[in-house]
This record gives structure tokens, C-alpha cells and sequence, in this order.
């Protein structure tokens, strides 16, 4: 131990002395630069150089001796110390895991935007299951639903083809025919299906629903007498009995009938529909409205009772509910231009400007010539251009009336009428200063114009000014004496006073 201390002793005593020597380098240095100061300035760079240069080099050594052996300890330190971080930081995750973990974010997806099976699925299926009735029937009316006719019918003749003896095939077939208007097509595939199953449930269903145009009503005739006389005591005679009581104006006793027979036949939607209309000829308008709603629960691929619950809605003044079974029937049946000018006209009379516009628009592809929407619709984005400049968005404004204009630029033959529809929207919306703002509107355009001082009239009584209300009346009046509302209106003054 004596000797450890005595060389340690000596150690811090070399150090020493070489910190003197290093210190009496410096002095001299030091003297060395005060003399050569009195030299020329390029002596005197090249002497600071020097020594500069020369000062490092014996305390280099030590330094760097010293610095080696710091920096190696540091960086062992550093490792081991990085490395138990590391591992307590994993330690630290695996018991936390569930603590931070971001639950999905969920998205709101339309049920409509995306199908559950592409036509290739439905493709593929069919190809896997060649003997499954039901996959081939998917398949046929996939393609019915987008409009690939001919693909459904190859379908359908396939599977004729493949069973014949099966009533469900001919039926299918049938369907397919009808929808393209070739009824006596159609007709020969349903009495194949009858002459398999006289009774056939989903072939009498269908021609109970056949009441649209004279030649439905005749297949649908034709059809269930066939089946009734196979079958007297089926359905088909049926329903022939309860429509022939309906005829003659027994809706008492059709009523009575109709229930009979859906309790015999509690899944056929044909007699509930028929339920349906005879409470709506007796009155009991919310019997039928349940009808027809059970109806579509129980079938909603029929669209019978989601035309006569549209219709029911609409006679109600619920045109947005009116709106919303068109455009089931619209789903049904994508190319009847009715159902959707319907469906826009449930839209216009509730003021949903943006629906009523989308929905002709798509009618206008299917009959561009339509007369009647290429009035309406640009009434309808005439009204969206001054709701938009009234809400503050003129850039939106100036579009909906580039919209009204490419739809139909002859404006004397529809702004007018757009003016006469923003009376009724303010009006309704009790702006009644708008609204009379509105109508004036109208009268600078056509200044007979007996509708325009009926609204106007509308609106006076709305603010309690009766006299200025019963005159605007008598105005129209005497523009139109055939103006049954007015004199309506004015009726009503009277009796009110």
C-alpha cells in the first residue's frame, strides 16, 4: 500500500512540472512576441502563427490522454444506461398496451352506397351453385335491377329450360316479360305456371297487383280467370269476387270478403292491399294507411301499396312522406318516368328545393322532352338562386341560376311562376313582407295574373289586414270568375266577419 501511495505521489508531482513547463513555454513566448512586434506586419502574422501553433502541443498530450479515458468510460456509461431505457420502456408499453390504445374511428357509410354483392359475385355464385333456383333468381334480378334485360332472360330461359315442371321458373319468366310490356308473352309463362300450380301463390299475388294501365288490368283479368277455374276455391276466384264487389260500390262487403281471405291466406299481400283500398273508399283512412303499410312489410318488392300509401300521404298535404314511398317505387321500378316527376312534385310542394331538383333532373334523362319539368324545374332553381343571395351565397346563387337558365332559357315562360312559388314559400315561412314583395313581382310580369292576387290575398288575411285580403279576392275574381279558391276564401271571409 506504502508503495501504491508513493507512486501516485509521483504521479500528481509530474504533473506538476509539466504544468510549469508548460507555463514557462508560455513566458517566453509571450517575450518572444513583444520583440518581434517591432518587425514588419508580415513578420508579425507569421510569429502569431507560430505561435499559436506552438502552444497546444506539449498540453495536447495530456489532454488528450485524458479525454480518451473519459470518453470511453462516458460511452460505456451511456450504453448501459441506454440499454436498461430501452428495456424499461418496453416493460412500460406491454402493461400499458390497453391504456392507450385509439379505439376506431367509425364511419358513416349511406346503405345505399355500397351493394352487399357485386355483378361478379352474384356471377361467381351462380356459376358454383348451377342447380340452386333461388342463386340463378338472384342473379336475374340483379341484372333486372340494372337494366341487363336480356342477361335476366337468359337466366330465366336457362332455368326453364333445366325445370320445367316447376311453376316458380315459368313465374319468373313471366315477371320478367311483363316488366318489358310484352303481355302476351308474359301471359303464356303465367298459365304455364297455373297449369303446374293452380293455385300458385307468387303468380295470383303479381296479378293482383296488375292494375296500372288497361293492359295489366286485361292480363290480370285473364290470369286469375284461368286460375279460378282450376281452382274455384283459390285465391284467384277470390279476389275476382271482391273486385267485382268493389265495382258495383259494395265496399262494405268487399271489405268483409278481404279479410276473409287473408285469413285463409294470411302471406298474400293481395287481399291486405285490397283491405287497404276498400278502408280508404269507406273513409278510415288511417286502416288503409296500416294496410298498405303491412302490406309493404310483408312484400316491400311489390309496389302497389307503396304507390297507395304515396298517394294517401300526398292527398294528406305529408309531402315529404309522400315523397319518400315514390321513391320506393322509384327504387322498384328505376324507369317509370311517373313515379319520379311524382316524387319531385311531393318534394316542390314541401319546399325541399335541393330534393325536388335532384329528383327531375334524373326524370329529364329518361324523358328529356318533358313539358311540364322543364317549367317546374327551373321555378325550383330559381327559388335556390334567391335563397342563396337572401342567405348570403352568391356564388351558389349565380350557379342555381345558370342551372334554372340551362334547363330552360326562355325565362317569360317560368319566372313568373317562380316569383308566385316564393310568395307561397315566405308566406309559409310567415315572411309575409317577402312574400307580398313576391307577388308584386308576379303582377309587374303579368299583371292579370288572378292566381298572383289570390296569393296576395292569402297573405293579407295571414297579417289580419281582412279589407286589403277580401279586395285582392274580388280582384281575382273578376280576372277569372271560374277561380274556385278565391271564392272560396272570400266565403270563408264572410262567414269569419
Amino acid at each position: 500500500k506504502k508503495k501504491k501511495k508513493k507512486k501516485k505521489k509521483k504521479k500528481k508531482g509530474s504533473g506538476k512540472k509539466s504544468k510549469k513547463k508548460s507555463s514557462g513555454k508560455k513566458k517566453k513566448s509571450k517575450k518572444g512576441s513583444k520583440k518581434k512586434s517591432k518587425k514588419k506586419k508580415s513578420k508579425k502574422k507569421k510569429s502569431k502563427k507560430s505561435s499559436s501553433k506552438a502552444e497546444p502541443i506539449e498540453s495536447a498530450s495530456s489532454i488528450n490522454k485524458t479525454s480518451r479515458i473519459n470518453t470511453a468510460a462516458f460511452a460505456d456509461e451511456l450504453f448501459n444506461l441506454t440499454g436498461e431505457l430501452q428495456a424499461s420502456n418496453r416493460e412500460l408499453a406491454r402493461a400499458t398496451r390497453f391504456f392507450y390504445q385509439e379505439e376506431p374511428k367509425k364511419q358513416v357509410v349511406a346503405l345505399d352506397s355500397k351493394p352487399f354483392f357485386s355483378r361478379e359475385d352474384f356471377e361467381k355464385e351462380a356459376r358454383l351453385n348451377p342447380e340452386n333456383l333461388y342463386v340463378q333468381r338472384q342473379l336475374g334480378m340483379h341484372y333486372e335491377a340494372n337494366g341487363d334485360y336480356a342477361g335476366a332472360k337468359d337466366v330465366y330461359l336457362r332455368e326453364v329450360a333445366k325445370n320445367p315442371y316447376n311453376p316458380d321458373t315459368h313465374f319468373f319468366l313471366g315477371s320478367l316479360y311483363a316488366t318489358l310490356g310484352e303481355y302476351q308473352k308474359s301471359k303464356n309463362a303465367f298459365e304455364e305456371a297455373l297449369y303446374l300450380d293452380p293455385n300458385h301463390g307468387a303468380t295470383i299475388e303479381a296479378m293482383s297487383m296488375f292494375v296500372h294501365t288497361d293492359q295489366q288490368r286485361k292480363l290480370s283479368r285473364d290470369i286469375l280467370k284461368l286460375s279460378s277455374e282450376k281452382a274455384p276455391d283459390g285465391p284467384a276466384q277470390r279476389i275476382i269476387i271482391i273486385r267485382e264487389k268493389m265495382a258495383s260500390g259494395d265496399y262494405t262487403e268487399a271489405l268483409n270478403l278481404s279479410e276473409e281471405a287473408t285469413e285463409k291466406y294470411p302471406i298474400h299481400t293481395g287481399f291486405i292491399q285490397l283491405i287497404g283500398e276498400n278502408h280508404l273508399k269507406l273513409g278510415r283512412v288511417e286502416d288503409a294507411k296500416r294496410s298498405f303499410q303491412r302490406a309493404i312489410k310483408l312484400n316491400p318488392r311489390d309496389i302497389q301499396p307503396h304507390l297507395s300509401l304515396a298517394d294517401l300521404y300526398f292527398e294528406q298535404g305529408k309531402y315529404v312522406y309522400a315523397a319518400l314511398s315514390f321513391s320506393d317505387a322509384v327504387y322498384l321500378d328505376p324507369d317509370n318516368g311517373d313515379y319520379r316527376y311524382m316524387q319531385g312534385l311531393s318534394y316542390f310542394n314541401a319546399h325541399e328545393w335541393g330534393r325536388t331538383a335532384a329528383a327531375w333532373e334524373d326524370l329529364l334523362h329518361y324523358r328529356p322532352n318533358d313539358a311540364v319539368v322543364r317549367n317546374l324545374l327551373p321555378q325550383t332553381y330559381y327559388v335556390l338562386a334567391v335563397e342563396y343571395n337572401r342567405i348570403g351565397n352568391p356564388t351558389m346563387g349565380r350557379q342555381a341560376f345558370k342551372n334554372a337558365l340551362s334547363v330552360n332559357n326562355n325565362t317569360s315562360a317560368w319566372l313568373s311562376g317562380a316569383m308566385g312559388v316564393l310568395g307561397k314559400f315566405y308566406r309559409g315561412k310567415t315572411m309575409y313582407s317577402e312574400s307580398l314583395i313576391a307577388y308584386q313581382e308576379v303582377l309587374e310580369l303579368s299583371p292579370n295574373d288572378a292566381d298572383a292576387y289570390m296569393g296576395i290575398g292569402i297573405t293579407y288575411w295571414k297579417m289580419n289586414e281582412k279589407l286589403l285580403a277580401r279586395a285582392s279576392w274580388e280582384k281575382s275574381l273578376e280576372i277569372k270568375p271560374e277561380n274556385n279558391e278565391s271564392r272560396g276564401w272570400l266565403i270563408l271571409s264572410s262567414q269569419g266577419s
